[in-house]
Order: structure tokens, then C-alpha cells, then sequence
């Protein structure tokens, strides 16, 4: 089973994918296509050339500046997908609490405070956690880690400024010994592209490589998360809580014409269709007690 914020979370991650590789196409492109006219023309201005663009005006620099612009520019935008990735993937997680909060009403929000002083609830994967009453050590400890890294080295290029890395990811970087490397590359498809977890040097850069790689380690974190999730409120209760109502709100009056085997097989349809859950018979029985 997933959740449909998985499923929108997913839908996210390839939009992402799609409009990055399409921008470093164009980009790259670009380079390819003037190379030979920047480096001949080092004095023409961008508007005596480009003279059919609408931008001219508002961005006017000689051929020979364009280059350190290019790069300048491109730094900020790999920068700017790379928040808006991590941003995305908190966002999934605050999806996952109100999803959690439908089928167990006693779930506390948010912003509700954890009395308990030993239980740390400082990250938003620790609010949600705890929440919904998950232990964070029921992740693999890898994952646990790589969570780590990324969120450091997001803090890390937001905080660019800095002359060193924070002691935290200095120790992951200690103490990886390239356990995180071949974690990763037994796990993704395509082994990791771009992302070397040992390397100090790596965790201050981004590339196209490590945003692919990032964007699929998210997609195989995010379906860890989301089983953690459904474990903890059991199927039974999100289809009791949630598919059930939901079904039957499609339906509307339409459930009461038909055959009970025919409205058995819709929901069956339903639920593998929008949460890739394959009904059992106790499944069946209690679809069958909710329109007797």
C-alpha cells in the first residue's frame, strides 16, 4: 500500500527531475551552440547581438563578462532546485501528519508540544514521529544518516559563508568509511551518480549528478517513511477511516443498485488503483459491513 501523498510526493520528485534535466539541456546547449562567437567578439554587447530578445535591455553585458556570469548563474539556480527539493520533501512529511490525523483523530498537531524532556523533537521528521507514536530508530540506520547529511549540507549552502563544515558533518563524513556510498549503490537503480558521502570536498558542491542522486534518495527514503506510516496506523483503520468513506462518497447513491459482488470488484479496482492496495478477505468483510 502507499499513500496518496506518496503518490504526489512521487509526481513531485519526476516534475523536478524533468524540469532540471530539461534546464541543463538548454544550458549546456547554449555553451555549445556560442562558444566560437563569445570568444571571437569578446567586446559585443549581449543587446547588439541578441537583438531579437526581449531581455536585452534589462540584462546588457560584454561577451567576455558572460561566461563568469553564466557560471555565477548557474550556481544559484543548481542551489536554488537543490532547497526546493529538500522543501518538497518536508512538505511530504507535514502531508504525512494530517494524513495520519484522518484516521487517528487523537494525533496532535504540529505545533503541540512533547512534555516528555528525553524525547527529542527538534527536527520535522521527530514532530512527525512522535506524533503519530513512530520510533525514528524503526529506519534503517543508513537512512537515519543520510538524512543527516542532507540536511547538513543544505545548511551548508545556505550557509555558504562559513570557511569550514559543521563538526556534525564532518562526522559523518569520519565516519562513513564508505558504508553510506555502498548502501546507496546497492540500492538505487543506477548507483550514486554524483554524491561521494567520505569526501569533505563533495559536500560543498552540487552538480547535475548529485541532484539526480539526491532526488533518488528521496524517492527510496520517502517509501521507507510512508511504510513506517501505514504500519503504525494499519491498514485496516485507513481503509475503515478513509478509503471506505471515500469509495462510497464516489459512489454516491450508485452502491445501492448494484450487485454486492459487482461493488466489490470496484473497490477493489479503487483501492489498487489510488493506493496500491490489494484487499483481503478482512477487507472485504468490513466493505461489506459498512453497506449492509
Amino acid at each position: 500500500m502507499k499513500t496518496v501523498e506518496l503518490r504526489k510526493y512521487y509526481n513531485t520528485l519526476s516534475e523536478l527531475n524533468n524540469s532540471f534535466t530539461h534546464y541543463s539541456l538548454v544550458w549546456n546547449q547554449f555553451n555549445l551552440d556560442y562558444d566560437e562567437v563569445l570568444n571571437k567578439n569578446p567586446e559585443t554587447l549581449t543587446k547588439d547581438y541578441f537583438i531579437n530578445n526581449p531581455f536585452k535591455r534589462k540584462y546588457n553585458i560584454k561577451f567576455k563578462e558572460l561566461e563568469i556570469e553564466h557560471d555565477k548563474t548557474h550556481t544559484t539556480l543548481i542551489k536554488g532546485i537543490f532547497l526546493l527539493i529538500y522543501t518538497h520533501f518536508e512538505s511530504y512529511l507535514k502531508e504525512l501528519l494530517l494524513f495520519a490525523q484522518l484516521i487517528d483523530d487523537s494525533i496532535e498537531p504540529l505545533e503541540s508540544k512533547i512534555e516528555n524532556p528525553d524525547i527529542q523533537d527538534f527536527l520535522l521528521i521527530d514532530k512527525v514521529f512522535n506524533r503519530i507514536g513512530i520510533n525514528k530508530d524503526s529506519l534503517k540506520e543508513e537512512t537515519k544518516i543520510t538524512l543527516d547529511y542532507i540536511r547538513l549540507k543544505r545548511n551548508r549552502l545556505i550557509h555558504s559563508n562559513a570557511d569550514n563544515i559543521s563538526k556534525s558533518l564532518n562526522d559523518i563524513i569520519k565516519k562513513d568509511e564508505d558504508d553510506l556510498n555502498n548502501y546507496w549503490n546497492n540500492i538505487l537503480p543506477s548507483k550514486l551518480q554524483g554524491i561521494d558521502f567520505s569526501s569533505k570536498e563533495n559536500a560543498n558542491i552540487l552538480s547535475f549528478n548529485i541532484i539526480i542522486d539526491i532526488i533518488n534518495i528521496f524517492r527510496g527514503v520517502s517509501a521507507e517513511i510512508d511504510n513506517l506510516i501505514i504500519e503504525s496506523l494499519t491498514e485496516v483503520k485507513i481503509v475503515e477511516k478513509l478509503i471506505i468513506p471515500e469509495f462510497k462518497e464516489l459512489q454516491k447513491r450508485k452502491i445501492n443498485n448494484i450487485k454486492q459482488e459487482r461493488i466489490l470488484s470496484k473497490f477493489k479496482n479503487f483501492c489498487e488503483a489510488k493506493y496500491a492496495l490489494i484487499i483481503n478477505d478482512n477487507i472485504q468483510e468490513i466493505l461489506k459491513s459498512s453497506i449492509a
